[in-house]
């Protein structure tokens, strides 16, 4: 799920690359994008940039997370404005996003939180805390309901049990990437994650390096096999999304998404096809609904309001 330039230049004082957009390119044969795109805007837009979505099943409803304090939105793909939903606040930021059986799960970025919310209710359920000078920035719950993060500025992937989502407290663990996956300091490494194998796999991306790794957890989850996906560089890659064997990549300048297709063990991608969209505005992250892909616009760039998701009509021939 997610480049956040803006932070990096508030934190490093370095300078922004404005989005861009380029033409769709389809290296798959497709027969192009017939349908509309579909906006669904953010009222009110004044939480901060948008970052993370997730939707319930692929299912109709889908959330969307504010950078700025945390609040959470709720949308629907049938109506185009998406409504706050829970109330952020002083101390909460909302980056990835996962809905998992019936609770809502936040990366909260430099807070070094994940929150855990109940969506009937709308209750805070648990916060594990992972410690100062973190960035957490995506997650992903597995079929047993382990929770796996990413943290950008600490070369760890963290994860939290089910055991300690249902006891709601406890340490998260965290897992050592590297040397396998090298660290820069001050700027945004591992970003976006996804499962496969229920669980006991998962595809990670590296921001500043624009690659792909494939981490195979054995015998529990600190021991683990770490693999570059040979696959072409993905520059600012963001948010990542597994649709039915195809390996999708936002990335927020040239704002598009990348489709590519896994081999069977993970170890090679091969690009398949690429969409942009007028509508985009330095994307971050993405999730399907039904048959539309949401593509969160955080347009860290300009931070041009309101802020919006596009709904891309979802394409079965890439």
């Amino acid at each position: 799920m997610k480049q956040r330039w803006n932070i990096l230049a508030a934190v490093l004082g370095v300078a922004l690359l404005a989005s861009g957009s380029v033409a769709l390119a389809d290296h798959g044969g497709g027969k192009g994008h017939a349908k509309a795109t579909k906006v669904f805007t953010l009222d009110p837009s004044t939480h901060g940039n948008p970052e993370g979505v997730a939707s319930r099943n692929h299912g109709r409803v889908f959330f969307v997370g504010a950078t700025g304090d945390g609040t959470i939105y709720r949308g629907t793909i049938d109506n185009p404005t998406v409504s706050e939903f829970i109330p952020g606040g002083s101390g909460k930021s909302a980056i990835g996003l996962e809905v998992a059986g019936g609770k809502l799960f936040v990366a909260g970025g430099m807070t070094g939180k994940v929150f855990v919310y109940k969506l009937r209710t709308k209750e805070l359920l648990a916060t594990f805390d992972t410690g100062s000078g973190a960035f957490l920035n995506d997650l992903v719950v597995t079929r047993k309901g382990d929770v796996f993060v990413t943290d950008s500025f600490r070369p760890m992937l963290w994860q939290i049990t089910a055991a300690q989502v249902k006891a709601r407290s406890g340490a998260p663990v965290g897992i050592p990437v590297e040397p396998e996956i090298h660290y820069t300091a001050g700027q945004f490494n591992l970003n976006g994650i996804v499962a496969r194998k229920g669980g006991r796999q998962l595809i990670v991306v590296q921001s500043n390096e624009g690659k792909l790794f494939r981490i195979d957890l054995r015998r529990g989850a600190t021991s683990r096999v770490i693999r570059q996906i040979t696959a072409v560089s993905l520059p600012g890659g963001d948010g990542l999304l597994l649709d039915h064997g195809r390996l999708i990549v936002v990335q927020g300048s040239p704002a598009r998404l990348q489709f590519l297709k896994l081999n069977g063990d993970a170890t090679r991608a091969e690009l398949r096809a690429t969409r942009t969209d007028p509508t985009l505005r330095g994307p971050s992250t993405v999730d399907r609904a039904k048959n539309l892909y949401l593509v969160v616009n955080a347009d860290f760039a300009t931070s041009t309001k309101p802020f919006t998701v596009s709904g891309l009509p979802r394409q079965g021939n890439h």
